[in-house]
This record gives C-alpha cells, structure tokens and sequence, in this order.
C-alpha cells in the first residue's frame, strides 16, 4: 500500500463546513505489513453510516487543516490516518457528527469500529465525540481516544482505562462531554524543552533529526491500536506500557 504522508485527503477526504485542506502529512507510516486482518465489510459504505452500529469508536485528536499538519498536536490525526492506511477494506471517508468518520470490520472477532478526527478544532473535541457516543449509544469503555502527550517522551506509548484531562485541552473537551471513563492512548511528544511555550511546543513541528523516530512511533501507535481492538484494553496496557 502507498505511504500515509501524501494520502490524507484520500483517506479522510473534505469536510464541510469546517474544510479541512488535502495538503500531505509529512509524517509517513510504512503499510507493508498490515496491523490487522480486515474482513470484508459487509457492503456498508459512507453513506450508510448512520445504520453503522460500532462496537467500539476510535477517535484521533488534532486540528483540521493543512497549517497544522505535521505539527504534535495532530499525532491523534496521523495515528487514526496510519491504522486506516494499515487496514485497508475501511469505507470512503464522509463527515459525520462533526467529525470526519470511516467503518470497517476489523480483527480476528470482526469487531464493528468507527475512525474518526474531529473537525471541532483540539478544544472542542468534546462537541464531536459527544455527538459520536450519543448517536451510537456508547459507552466510554468503547471509546478510544488517541492523543499527544508532551510529559511522555517522543516515541512511547500509554494506554488507560479512565483519568483525569491532564491538562490536555482537547480531553477536558471530551470529559465534559462523556465523562472521565474513556479509553485513552497516550502517543509521546516530550519531552517538553526548558523554558518552552507549551502552546508554542504543541502547535509547532517536530524537528527534522526526530524525523525516523516520528515515524516509527505512529506506526506501533497504529499497530497498538489494532492489537487493542482485538485484544482489549488490559492486554493493550501490559504490552504496552513500559
């Protein structure tokens, strides 16, 4: 399959109103091995998508538009974009609750999962995922929320159950809305310099000798997030948080 960095107008397409440019992503996953087996999706296709029952949401944080693409605070986007591009068999992206959404069957189980990336911007995560849950009647423990997080160092991961924000605009979003006890995967971006605007570190791109690290980090970040949909979230926690 071709690389995530010039696809992410393919994969998620335009949203409308809030227009989200097609400019390539820098950050680039190698799909040669696929994270999953996807197993045919049933003839379910974007149009299709409000009879789409999930048993899980996946949902990548960032902010629509190609000014931020590339930047740490749309790890969440590049993340949802690289298990997309790792599944392949997933529906034409459509917009969706204020969020840009694709289905698919994925797994060994065949488990029903929702991919989603807001187009709310970071801090209003919340009107997305809360329109999302309430329209599909989930539950938090079947939300994933994949987010940046600036006091894990660049290149690991965590998973949780529940929690506070942290600090994390866009999670104080989400809590507002669905409450605190939702899934999380905490994809590293730190540590954050001595001295530096958190603002000023989170909306800024990643430097160019942290190039391969980057790459390497979305794509176990992609493969992490299949591992979880067909294990749960306790396995995904003991392989995973070191």
């Amino acid at each position: 399959m071709g690389l995530l960095g010039g696809a992410f107008g393919w994969l998620f397409g335009k949203g409308r109103p809030r227009k989200v440019d097609t400019g390539g992503a820098p950050v680039r996953v190698d799909t040669a091995d696929k994270a999953v087996d996807v197993i045919d999706t049933g003839g379910i296709n974007i149009n299709d998508i409000r009879k789409f029952k999930p048993d899980l949401l996946i949902v990548g944080l960032g902010n629509p538009g190609a000014k931020y693409d590339g930047t740490r605070h749309n790890v969440g986007f590049d993340v949802a974009d690289g298990f997309c591009a790792a599944l392949g068999g997933v529906t034409e992206p459509g917009e969706y609750c204020e969020a840009m959404c694709r289905a698919a069957f994925c797994g060994s189980v065949r488990k029903p999962v929702l991919i989603a990336k807001p187009l709310t911007y970071m801090n209003l995560s919340g009107d997305a995922v809360g329109a999302l849950v309430k329209k599909y009647g989930l539950s938090g423990d079947r939300c994933l929320i994949i987010v940046d997080d600036f006091q894990i160092p660049l290149g690991k991961l965590r998973f949780r159950k529940d929690g506070s924000p942290g600090g994390h605009n866009g999670l104080k979003s989400i809590s507002a809305a669905i409450g605190a006890g939702y899934l999380r995967l905490r994809v590293g971006i730190g540590p954050l310099p001595k001295g530096a605007s958190v603002i000023d570190f989170v909306l800024g791109g990643f430097e160019e000798s942290e190039r391969g690290d980057v790459d390497k980090m979305v794509k176990a970040a992609a493969e992490a997030v299949a591992f979880m949909v067909d294990n749960g979230i306790d396995a995904a926690m003991n392989k995973y948080n070191g």
